[in-house]
């Protein structure tokens, strides 16, 4: 879907988004680096420092990435929360309990809102998530409590009994402590009657006896309780002593017994009346008051949030009770406990639950399930097994876990015992590779570990593991299949299936093109070729490459077929990518296919393509340049072998077109002219015609851009209050110091460049000036001495030869100024005008002009002031290298050293005949700041000594102000100025780009008020008529861009508006791009990125008078002044492709809404304010309110039924380019899809972010979002998914973007794309996909938005059971770094789109 050229007469194709260009080795900027992706960055960051660094963005609360430098990533997955969301920011989970200022108790860090009570008549305890709340209270008054790490005791809360309440990370448990005999016969022990208050949960007691507090709406647990228990202290010595030395391990202090390490176990029953809001206990009569009960006695039950990990116990001897979370303790026993002392003797096994589902299609390079061992009956290492187990859940008991087809697959023994006498407490590790490798194979959410002896009737065996676990996971994400679109043949044109088989007669190279890896690792390229040989082996592989030299991601490659494809035979051609750990599919896997052409010897040859512009990219050259650039029109050269054909096609990035022909006498060359629409690697193809109507094979030249150059001349606005003038801006462009070369020494005007006149030089990264075009270079120069051969003092590189050289000749012992004829190698044929009457002093500053007028035909030289020498030339062409300043360069060697001074280069796009104007001034050390243009380059060359690049930018004047004009108001980039609309204007001192050629204008505009004339963003004048005007047209109410048939005071406008049922609106800022392209004829207007109109346009004149902001002239009378704010203001020389203009307003899109959900305010309706000032205010309904939340302090949250959030007014245009993002949790699983966020119709929703869940693993579901294309019944719904499965119940931050340049719409989970590759060894399950789609085209929603729900056929639908945080709604597409950033959730964000990261220089 890259379309990357345009000719002069084809119209635009919609392009993808490209990444800011990256500096390569060689310095060069190469604009196919990919978007580096977070673990990409990451990995980088480990290889260069050495050290492991984590991908923020995908840390969770029992989760962390880690980039290592050997470049793998290793993932954490822990069975409890490691970290918490506490006021915005991450903290260590720390349940250890403090005092609140309020006198309730709290843990430090949890991922559970938990409060219990600092003593008094309020609630015991307070558990909250997503709006979701169950409180229990006590009968009576509650003492102090006494605080010990995570537990807070209540003493004597009836005579002798306690009740300890200990946080967890994501919950807590409660025992009621009966510590005598005598407290057990309280009558108020037989019914333990709590209070309880739920808010929007229905609590219920299970089938099995537990307690679960399911969501009022979705029906699913928010929280849930195992089956009570309770027991005595009747458990054995010999493992009291190992609970004392677990517990030690575990720092801290020992616990009561567990519920599986007593003798005497019993349930408790419960019961709840939701309208008498209570939930009654009845504890076991025989264990509370029974003649063998040692006291003292624990009456549970615990409480959590269910998540995707889970641990449990089963004992033998408690066959049929459930051990879920060990009950509360941080250990369990393992194997045979076959003590004396142990009571009771019992067997034990325990069960690991772990998500696996962020490794879907990954490569897994080792894992292993980790589990701390606190205890062992002795030294001896002993056998344990690990097995891979059916899933566990509260009910799990003995009783159901011991059969064969819950131990589904042994997968490891091994030998160990640690946490003895001698042997310390210590990690035991087990490789689960395979497990997960086929969990990532199977898009697998969670798998089952359990742990049980090898031997379960021998007592050493008897060990203590901790719910201390995790799984430890390297792995690699394999590189994406290449896409037929990648693929293209040197002859036979792009990729083709097989019922469009190309025709081939020469058997030249086949390509593929931007090959990239997700963790940016370097990737080899392997091709190969098919066809049926006639031997029986049917349709096989005949031919392979071999993985070629590994490159870094986003390189080409190539190959040549070999000379044995035999002819007439349909043969397919296939690559794969190898990153050094994984091959990706072959590119005709999934949904892709093979590359199909015939030789066909018969078919005619195809025609040679060349281009001194845009020379060929060889792939195998690891310093294969890239060339300047996008915006620059190239020409490219068409030139068959046979002498019959009578005509070409061609085409761009694609297939030649009929409708693209080039009409040619027998076979003769033609040339056509292209622009490069976008940075990156492009190819032109090509076909000829004979006169018979025979049609050749198809010819493809690839060639490399970079991105077009800075603009002429800019103007930000950013002026403090106050200021008199308008700064021009210097585009950032450099020229690089090169060996024997340096600054600071003595100048003719301010300091200078010293050469040694051996290797010392400076040279620019790209061309500064079209050398066919008038133009002219001035320098003060000075030699050390007279060199014995020619001294080059500036000079514009070709491919071969310079386009023309400012010099000392030697042989003629005189300045020179030449251009060389042709950009052939061994041509040194010139046009040359020598100083011949100027005698060359050395040790003596001189002022050199060099001059082209090609329409006078003249090649002029000028010394101090005087002309000194002329001769006739008119065929000069264009030079598309670099400038180079004090040596020449030829077929890229260096030359011709200058050894001497050189001070104050200017570059003009203009040519100097007399030496009484311009000349003269430059002459007196003046620059050409009130006639004629400024220099296009100015090399002042003040820079310190020791640097090594100098400034090359343009020379840019300010914009002086006059009448009403208001520095410092709020602009689209910073500041911008506000303009009166009767008196304010800016002016600059002559004109800044020649509107004769081509050339774009862009600004940001707003206007206060829509006027009933014309208004005048920007122009430039002529002395009737300006060359330009970019404008508001009040009498068609609409934005336009025009030029004047002449300079007259009768000419006539040629304009281009937007089209017709499109207005401007006031108080609104819009962006503006008017460009006029002489190679096509047309002047183009781009409102917001978007083509607004073009109109033919092929006479236009140059207005030499001076730039405007603010005001247009004519006839020298100030007029049509602009009422509002401008921004921005920027001046190009050359034409702005499509993308370009789309780049330039999306480089700042602008934020609408953004909604921090960190505060209600209270009115008719309650809301949530807009952090922007566009004022679009959140109102809440229903169900809907504030809980705590993943940035900040507060999140909003909607109740999955009647509740939900709306903005009156959809603050974007969502059938244009705009972006939607947000944090996300349901507080449970919803049953059916649900929908985060919406904008509607009246029947529709025109884009909705929805979660759908996997209809076999209970959480677990995949993030979509669906786009409708027209607001009625049969609207075409397009979706777009993450194939990966996510647990509903974690926070994840959600991003739609659609690019309607591109008509594109991206869906980002965590900050990230996803592009899921099945390896071609993957499983049936394995589903590739992309979260992305090309051919998007929503709706313009024109009614409200919405917060927990979407419109769907008419009716309300998939409401929204959680919590949702910082919303965003931006008018624009937001950039992959961006919205990585807007993922991190950082604490007082401003609300203003993240920056950009400035490009390496």
């Amino acid at each position: 879907m890259v379309a990357g050229l345009l000719p002069a007469t084809v119209l635009a194709v919609a392009t993808e988004a490209a990444a800011e260009p990256a500096a390569t080795e060689t310095g060069e900027s190469d604009p196919t680096v990919p978007e580096a992706s977070a673990e990409a960055l990451a990995l980088a960051e480990a290889r260069e420092s050495g050290e492991s660094v984590e991908v923020e963005s995908l840390r969770g609360e029992t989760s962390e990435v880690f980039a290592t430098p050997e470049g793998d990533l290793e993932a954490l997955e822990y069975l409890r929360p490691v970290w918490a969301r506490v006021a915005g920011e991450w903290q260590p989970v720390d349940t250890e309990l403090v005092l609140r200022d309020d006198g309730s108790v709290g843990p430090r860090a949890a991922t559970a809102q938990l409060t219990f009570s600092g003593g008094g008549a309020g609630p015991l305890v307070e558990l909250e998530r997503g709006g979701r709340a169950l409180a229990l209270s006590w009968s009576g008054e509650l003492p102090a409590p006494e605080l010990s790490g995570d537990t807070a005791v209540y003493h004597d809360v009836l005579p002798d009994v306690d009740l300890r309440l200990a946080a967890q990370a994501d919950g807590f448990s409660q025992l009621i402590v009966v510590n005598s005999a005598e407290a057990a016969a309280d009558p108020a022990l037989e019914e333990l009657r709590l209070r309880l208050r739920a808010t929007n949960v229905v609590v219920e007691v299970t089938e099995e006896g537990g307690v679960q507090a399911l969501d009022a709406n979705a029906d699913t647990p928010v929280f849930e309780a195992p089956v009570p228990l309770m027991w005595d202290s009747s458990s054995g010595g010999g493992d009291t002593e190992g609970r004392v030395e677990a517990d030690e391990d575990e720092a801290a202090a020992v616990g009561p017994p567990g519920a599986g390490e007593s003798s005497n176990l019993g349930h408790v029953g419960a019961e709840v009346d939701n309208v008498e809001e209570t939930l009654t206990l009845t504890p076991d009569e025989e264990v509370l008051r029974g003649e063998e009960t040692v006291y003292p006695v624990y009456i549970d039950p615990q409480w959590h949030s269910p998540r995707s990990s889970a641990w449990t116990m089963v004992s033998r001897y408690w066959a049929g009770s459930p051990q879920w979370k060990f009950n509360g303790d941080s250990n369990a026993g393992m194997g045979y406990c076959g003590w004396a002392t142990c009571m009771p003797q019992d067997v034990k096994r325990l069960m690991y639950r772990l998500p696996t589902s962020k490794f879907a299609g990954t490569r897994i390079t080792s894992a292993e399930f980790v589990v701390r061992n606190v205890h062992s009956a002795s030294c001896t290492p002993q056998n344990v097994e690990l097995w891979r187990t059916r899933g566990i859940s509260a009910n799990t008991t003995w009783n159901s876990q011991n059969n064969s087809s819950f131990w589904a697959e042994r997968m490891r023994t091994e030998s160990f015992s640690y946490g003895y006498q001698g042997c310390a407490a210590a990690d035991a590790e087990f490789d689960v590779r395979s497990a997960v490798q086929s969990a990532a194979d199977n898009g697998t959410a969670s798998l089952t570990f359990g742990l049980r002896a090898a031997n379960e009737s021998e007592r050493l065996t008897w060990k203590r593991f901790s719910d201390r676990a995790h799984l430890r996971v390297l792995y690699n994400r394999v590189p994406p299949r290449i896409k037929p679109s990648q693929l293209v043949m040197e002859y036979g044109g792009a990729c083709k299936p097989a019922d469009r088989a190309a025709d081939v007669r020469t058997l030249g190279q086949i390509h593929a093109n931007n090959v990239t890896d997700p963790d940016g690792d370097q990737v080899a390229v392997e091709f190969a070729a098919r066809w049926d040989s006639g031997d029986g082996q049917g349709n096989a592989v005949r031919w392979e490459s071999g993985l070629s030299t590994a490159k870094r991601s986003g390189s080409a490659f190539s190959a040549r077929l070999p000379g044995s494809v035999p002819s007439d035979v349909p043969v397919q051609w296939l690559a794969r990518s190898y990153d050094g750990s994984a091959y990706s599919p072959w590119s005709s896997s999934g949904g892709g296919h093979a590359c199909h052409f015939v030789h066909n010897v018969s078919v005619p040859q195809g025609p040679a393509v060349s281009s001194p512009f845009y020379p060929a990219s060889d792939p195998s050259d690891p310093s294969d340049p890239w060339h300047r650039g996008t915006g620059h029109y190239g020409e490219f050269t068409l030139d068959a072998v046979d002498d019959d054909v009578d005509r070409y096609w061609y085409g761009l990035n694609g297939d030649p077109l009929p409708q693209n022909e080039v009409a040619t006498t027998d076979g003769g060359p033609r040339i056509v002219d292209l622009v490069p629409e976008r940075p990156g690697l492009h190819f032109v193809t090509a076909q000829a015609v004979d006169r018979a109507g025979n049609i050749s094979e198809i010819t493809s030249y690839q060639f490399r851009v970079q991105a077009g150059g800075p603009p002429r001349a800019s103007w930000p606005l950013d002026d403090a209050t106050g200021a008199e003038e308008a700064a021009g801006a210097v585009p950032d462009r450099w020229a690089t110091v090169h060996g024997g070369a340096t600054l600071g020494g003595e100048g003719a005007v301010g300091t200078a460049l010293e050469l040694d006149g051996d290797t010392g030089y400076l040279s620019t990264d790209g061309p500064i000036l079209d050398t066919n075009r008038a133009f002219s270079v001035s320098a003060w120069v000075k030699l050390d001495r007279k060199p014995t051969s020619a001294a080059v003092i500036a000079t514009q590189a070709g491919t071969h030869r310079p386009g023309f050289e400012l010099y000392y000749s030697a042989a003629q012992d005189s300045w020179a100024f030449n251009q060389y004829r042709a950009d052939a190698p061994d041509d040194n044929r010139t046009a040359r005008v020598l100083a011949a009457d100027v005698e060359v002093v050395a040790g003596e500053w001189t002022h050199l002009v060099g001059s082209y007028d090609p329409g006078g035909g003249q090649l002029r030289l000028f010394v101090n002031g005087e002309l000194a020498g002329a001769t006739a030339y008119s065929a000069a062409w264009n030079a598309r290298g670099p400038v180079q300043i004090g040596a020449g360069r030829s077929d890229d060697q260096i030359r011709s050293p200058f050894p001497g001074a050189i001070d104050e280069v200017q570059i003009f796009d203009l040519y100097m005949a007399s030496p009484t104007s311009h000349v003269a001034r430059l002459f007196n050390k003046e620059r050409l700041h009130t006639s004629g243009r400024p220099a296009v380059a100015l090399l002042a060359l003040d820079e310190a000594a020791g640097e090594r690049r100098v400034s090359a930018g343009s020379d840019v004047l300010g914009a002086a102000t006059r009448g009403g004009v208001e520095f410092g108001v709020p602009g689209v980039h910073g500041q911008a100025v506000r303009f009166d609309g009767t008196s304010g204007f800016g002016a600059t001192g002559t004109a800044m780009v020649n509107t004769g050629r081509n050339f774009a204008v862009s600004a940001w505009a707003r206007l206060d008020r829509l006027p009933d004339g014309d208004a005048v963003v920007a122009t430039q004048t002529g002395t009737e008529k300006p060359g330009f005007e970019l404008y508001y047209s009040g009498a068609h109410g609409r934005w336009g861009f025009n030029q004047y048939s002449d300079n007259a005071a009768d000419a006539t406008p040629v304009a281009v508006l937007q089209p017709d049922g499109e207005s401007a609106t006031a108080e609104e800022w819009v962006h503006l791009v008017g460009v006029h392209d002489s190679y096509e004829g047309t002047l183009t207007l781009y409102v917001n990125g978007e083509p607004a109109g073009s109109v033919p346009w092929e006479t236009p004149f140059h207005a030499n008078q001076r730039v405007q902001i603010g005001a247009g002239q004519q006839g020298g009378t100030v007029g049509s002044f602009f009422p509002g704010a401008i921004d921005d203001v920027r001046l190009f020389d050359r034409v702005l492709t499509a993308y370009e203009a789309w780049q330039l307003y999306h480089q700042a899109p602008i934020v609408r809404a953004r909604w921090q959900l960190d505060q209600l305010e209270a009115g008719d309706a309650v809301s949530s304010p807009d952090a922007t000032p566009f004022g679009n205010d959140l109102f809440l309904w229903g169900g809907a309110g504030v809980s705590p939340g993943f940035v900040d302090d507060a999140s909003l949250y909607v109740d999955g039924g009647g509740g939900y959030a709306y903005v009156p007014e959809v603050p974007i245009d969502t059938s244009l380019s705009f972006t939607v993002s947000g944090f996300a949790r349901a507080a449970s699983p919803p049953r059916g899809a649900a929908s985060v966020l919406s904008a509607v119709g009246q029947r529709e929703s025109a884009f909705a972010v929805r979660w759908v869940p996997d209809g076999e693993q209970e959480g677990f579901g995949r993030w979509e979002v669906s786009l409708a294309d027209r607001d009625q019944a049969g609207a075409v719904q397009t979706r777009v998914s993450h194939q990966r499965l996510y647990d509903v119940r974690d926070w994840r931050h959600l991003a739609l973007v659609y690019d309607g340049f591109a008509a594109e719409a991206r869906l980002y989970v965590d900050g990230e794309l996803e592009e899921l590759t099945c390896s071609d060894d993957a499983a049936e399950s394995c589903v590739p996909g992309e979260s992305w789609a090309p051919n998007v085209f929503p709706f313009e929603a024109g009614s409200t938005l919405h917060v927990g729900r979407s419109l769907s056929g008419g009716v309300w639908r998939e409401a929204w059971p959680g919590a949702i945080d910082d919303v965003w709604a931006v008018q624009g597409a937001l950039a992959p770094e961006q919205i990585r950033e807007l993922s991190l959730g950082r604490r007082d964000a401003p609300s203003v789109v993240p920056p950009l990261a400035a490009p390496e220089e």
